[in-house]
């Protein structure tokens, strides 16, 4: 690669290209209700362009000391509040949690004396200790990136791939210098910088889009589980239920598979209501709902379809299996329903069940079908489960 290009246009270039970009994120923060995340990457551009004007600065006849200090602590920031960026985006305090905080926080005490003593008589160390110190903070942007809990996982690997690129060019200065500084080989420092500069032009740009990308999907994201999801229990709200098993079954009929439909319903939920309250009703749908996620599989489709009302989608195909399960929760949701919060509400439920068959033209007949069945239950003494008895079922 051909490394004879003019310095002073490079920094200029990537000056203009950090602002242009900082502009953005700024002008995005006012106008996504002041998310932090989008203020501390805004601020990342702004650090850097500080710390190139001081690094320049410095290089003029003339220039007071301490300014190369200055520009590496600027310098050493931004990647800092990219980092604290992504920790504001998943609502962390700027450090992160506490093992990666008193790790940033040591290495931030480390640079910062380091670069104290080296600042005054070589500008070459803080150099190296300014790229050192980058590629940690890169790497703990990949890791804290992959801990995310966020579909879709493009803007993570994008983001990902980007943090290692620039913590391996932060790398390969850090062991450029060092190999420069023991004198077995003499090598063209301001050709690295020149290289170092080209990169960061082509990798703040990119990163600069990737970051909006990740925030803009992660609030779909939380647009679609308000959307889709019970506030109170977080599960299936009506509508998500019905979409989904209706995908379950136009599955399962394409693929000649079985599906099972439970309907559950508290027993005497409104006497719970009328005697402690609707805060401690609330509580045991909680209680409920969270049950219902421990005792059923992750490929089941669960919701809250009415007030005390949920209803599952079962995959498992064995009517022994679907019976234990049914009756585990039957068991569990009286034990921990004896007493919610300190309040003795007795809590129990019935269970109607329907397995698909070629009877059933729809989702909504296997759902009418357990619908049945819960009635019947309700009806011979309540916290049991009924099953349709169709020959189909009995096959199971």
């Amino acid at each position: 690669m051909d490394l004879n290009l003019h310095l002073p246009t490079l920094l200029v270039t990537s000056v203009m290209i950090n602002l242009l970009i900082g502009g953005m994120l700024w002008a995005i923060y006012h106008l996504r209700h002041r998310e932090r995340c989008f203020l501390l990457w805004a601020l990342a551009c702004l650090t850097f362009v500080l710390g190139t004007a001081f690094a320049v600065a410095n290089e003029l006849p003339g220039a007071p000391g301490g300014l190369i200090f200055v520009a590496h602590l600027f310098l050493g920031a931004s990647p800092l509040l990219v980092l604290a960026g992504i920790h504001a985006l998943m609502g962390l305090p700027i450090a992160g949690k506490r093992r990666s905080s008193r790790l940033i926080h040591g290495a931030l005490l480390l640079y910062l004396s380091g670069l104290a003593v080296s600042a005054g008589w070589d500008p070459v160390v803080a150099r190296f200790l300014t790229a050192l110190f980058s590629a940690l903070i890169f790497s703990l942007a990949i890791y804290r990136l992959g801990s995310i809990g966020h579909r879709p996982r493009l803007p993570l690997r994008i983001l990902q791939t980007l943090f290692g690129i620039h913590g391996t060019l932060m790398m390969t200065q850090v062991l450029v210098i060092a190999v420069s500084m023991s004198g077995s080989v003499q090598l063209d420092l301001q050709g690295l910088l020149k290289l170092i500069l080209m990169n960061h032009l082509l990798l703040v740009s990119a990163t600069a889009m990737a970051l909006p990308l990740l925030a803009f999907t992660r609030s779909e994201q939380a647009l679609v589980v308000l959307a889709e999801r019970d506030g109170l229990t977080q599960l299936y709200n009506r509508r998500a239920f019905y979409r989904e098993g209706e995908l379950a079954f136009e599955k399962a009929r394409r693929a000649g598979d079985l599906v099972t439909v439970l309907m559950i319903d508290l027993d005497h939920f409104k006497q719970i209501n009328d005697r402690w309250g609707h805060a401690t009703g609330d509580e045991v749908l909680k209680v409920v709902a969270s049950l219902m996620r421990a005792e059923l599989r992750d490929d089941d489709i669960v919701g809250r379809v009415g007030g005390e009302e949920f209803a599952a989608v079962l995959r498992n195909n064995n009517r022994e299996a679907i019976e234990a399960i049914t009756g585990r929760l039957l068991q569990r949701i009286v034990e921990t329903g004896r007493e919610v919060h300190g309040v003795p509400v007795h809590l129990s439920a019935s269970i109607g069940g329907a397995t698909l068959t070629r009877d059933h033209g729809s989702f909504k007949d296997v759902m009418a079908s357990a619908d049945k069945a819960l009635y019947r239950a309700k009806h011979n003494g309540r916290n049991r489960a009924e099953f349709v008895p169709t020959s189909a079922a009995a096959k199971l």
